[in-house]
């Protein structure tokens, strides 16, 4: 895995000694330049937990990923460059249903820095910009969000974040900071690919953060967000899908597998 490479993809000259200044560096850097998309598991190309395919996809192929694959690929990153790190399980907080998905429906990082436990995470469909201190009940503030970390029973905490200024908490997932292998997240990896009752299954997501928003496209809308302005427009089918994918992100699907264009190319008409 070429670290010159990853640092490329973000945009990013390569930090020095692992520090909480470079990991904050790094984690904004990482969610800024690459989306959250879960665009193989609708135009088929089965997801494996295998951390060269993880670079090969988001770094030389210049691709997004969902959550194992982005915090598979931002872990080993970490490894290579001496944090002291681990992949922990969480379950992922459903409005539908007022009620958490099963346990390692979403993977995360712990990372231990200054004596203290940072949540890492750059595989959430919108996650915070930086580390987040595991510290219960400390209101932590970033690009205007609060997020706070509550403890539950038997070592499970709450992550919590408030988009009105603290005046109303909404969950985002709950998690454990026990330590696990990649590959005991395979079989949700696959739930996630194949059963109806994943979010991920039932619709094409695609987002990324922007200065001051986020840029997110869905099956069926395209949402635009900057200083608390929020820009939703109707999409009218499948080639508007494309259309718009291309336009905003840069991806086309050609023969039904999604490739990264050059944003200079010119439009390819979907039919």
């Amino acid at each position: 895995m070429q670290l010159a490479a990853y640092f490329k993809r973000i945009n990013l000259t390569a930090p020095a000694q692992p520090s909480l200044k470079h990991l904050r560096t790094l984690h904004r850097a990482h969610v800024t330049a690459i989306p959250f998309e879960n665009l193989d598991i609708h135009y088929p190309q089965r997801i494996l937990l295998e951390p060269d395919r993880f670079f090969d996809k988001i770094v030389r192929r210049q691709r997004g990923g969902f959550c194992y694959e982005q915090n598979g690929l931002f872990y080993q990153i970490l490894q290579l460059m001496g944090y002291q790190a681990s992949l922990i399980s969480a379950s992922v907080y459903q409005p539908d249903l007022d009620d958490f998905g099963p346990p390692a429906a979403h993977v995360a990082i712990m990372a231990e820095l200054e004596d203290r436990q940072w949540l890492v995470d750059v595989g959430f469909g919108s996650s915070f910009p930086e580390p987040l201190l595991l510290e219960k009940d400390q209101v932590q503030e970033q690009d205007g969000v609060k997020y706070v970390i509550k403890s539950m029973e038997d070592n499970i905490f709450l992550l919590d974040r408030s988009f009105d200024g603290g005046n109303s908490y909404t969950p985002m997932y709950r998690f454990d900071v026990i330590p696990r292998k990649l590959s005991s997240f395979q079989e949700m990896c696959d739930f996630h690919q194949s059963s109806e009752a994943s979010p991920l299954f039932r619709k094409k997501l695609i987002s990324l953060a922007k200065p001051g928003g986020r840029l997110t496209l869905t099956s069926t809308q395209l949402i635009m967000t900057e200083g608390g302005n929020r820009k939703v427009t109707e999409l009218k089918g499948e080639a508007d899908f494309r259309q718009k994918l291309q336009q905003h992100f840069g991806f086309c699907v050609i023969n039904d597998k999604v490739q990264y264009v050059s944003p200079n190319q010119k439009p390819i008409t979907h039919p």
